[in-house]
C-alpha cells in the first residue's frame, strides 16, 4: 500500500513517457476534480507503447489518473496480484503456474526484430544458430556463410537497451556478446554504422528499419506482419496487458483503448504489429 500510496502522491512515476507527461499537462483543471486513478507496472519494453496510449487516453477520460512504471514482467504480475497495481504490461503471455481464472491477458501489440547488413553483402538468410554463432564470436568470417572472404563486424547496442535484452536472450540465450563487439547509443547510430560498413552485421527493431540497410531472412522466415502474426518469423516480443477480471472498470476500459482502432493506428506509426482491427 505505501508504494501505491507513493506514487499517488508523484502522479507519475519514472519510466513514464513524454506523451503522458504531456497529457495530464493538457488537463491541468482536473487536478483538483475527483479522478479514477490507473496503475500500470511491468516491462519496460511493453512502457515505451502503452505510454503512449496516456494521453489520447485522457481525453477521452478527463477524470482519469495515469501512472506508469517499469520494473519487469514479473514484478507487474505480482503487483496485480496483490492489488498494488491496475494493470500489469507484460513482454510475453501468461505461463501455465501463473493463470488463473481472475487474470485476463490481451496481446495489444507484436514488435519485430530484424537482423539488417549492409545492402551489398550478398548474404540473404542466416539460421538461428549461424546468428548465435556470429554474436557470440564462434563465427567471425563471412566466408564460413558462403559470403566474401571478410571480417564479420558485429554491431550492438548498449547494456541499457531492451532490444539488447532481448537479443541476449532469444539469440545468444543467456550468452554475451564477443569481446570486439561495436556498442552504440541508439538505433539511428547502429543503422548507420552499418550503412557505412559492407561486413557489419546487427539488429533494428521494425520501427527503425530503412533502405539504408538490409534485412536479412532468419532460417528462410522474412520478417513482415504476416509472418510476425502468424509465429513464424522468430525474432519477435509480444506485447501484453493484463488485468483482473474483478479489477476497475477504467483499467478495462484502457485494455479496450489499446484494441481500438485510435490505439492500434498510435502503436502502428511507432513500429508495431497490429493484432487487433
Amino acid at each position: 500500500m505505501e508504494r501505491r500510496q507513493f506514487l499517488r502522491n508523484v502522479g507519475i512515476a519514472a519510466g513514464v513517457g513524454a506523451a503522458t507527461l504531456t497529457g495530464l499537462i493538457s488537463y491541468p483543471y482536473i487536478i483538483a476534480r475527483a479522478r479514477k486513478e490507473l496503475m500500470i507496472s511491468g516491462s519496460i519494453a511493453v512502457s515505451r507503447f502503452v505510454a503512449l496510449l496516456a494521453a489520447p487516453f485522457i481525453e477521452k477520460h478527463p477524470h482519469v489518473k495515469i501512472a506508469i512504471e517499469g520494473g519487469g514482467s514479473v514484478a507487474g504480475l505480482v503487483a496485480l496480484e496483490n492489488g498494488g497495481i491496475d494493470l500489469a504490461m507484460m513482454s510475453r503471455d501468461l505461463n501455465f503456474e501463473e493463470f488463473n481464472l481472475d487474470l485476463h491477458s490481451s496481446l495489444v501489440g507484436i514488435e519485430g526484430v530484424a537482423i539488417v547488413v549492409h545492402p551489398s553483402m550478398d548474404i540473404s538468410n542466416v539460421s538461428i544458430d549461424q546468428l548465435n554463432g556470429i554474436f557470440e564470436g564462434a563465427i567471425t568470417n563471412w566466408k564460413q556463410l558462403g559470403g566474401p572472404n571478410a571480417k564479420i563486424s558485429i554491431c550492438s547496442r548498449n547494456e541499457g537497451s531492451t532490444t539488447r535484452a532481448f537479443a541476449e536472450d532469444v539469440i545468444l540465450k543467456g550468452a554475451k556478446f564477443a569481446r570486439d563487439v561495436k556498442v552504440f547509443d541508439s538505433a539511428n547510430e547502429m543503422s548507420d554504422a552499418i550503412a557505412n560498413d559492407p561486413y557489419g552485421i546487427g539488429y533494428l527493431t521494425n520501427k527503425n528499419l530503412s533502405t539504408k540497410v538490409k534485412a536479412i531472412s532468419i532460417d528462410g522466415v522474412e520478417i513482415s506482419d504476416k509472418t510476425l502474426l502468424l509465429k513464424l518469423y522468430p525474432l519477435s516480443r509480444d506485447m501484453f496487458l493484463v488485468n483482473k477480471n474483478s479489477g476497475s472498470a477504467v483499467a478495462k476500459d484502457f485494455v479496450r483503448f489499446s484494441l481500438s482502432a485510435e490505439g492500434q493506428d498510435v502503436f502502428v506509426k511507432h513500429g508495431l504489429t497490429q493484432v487487433s482491427i
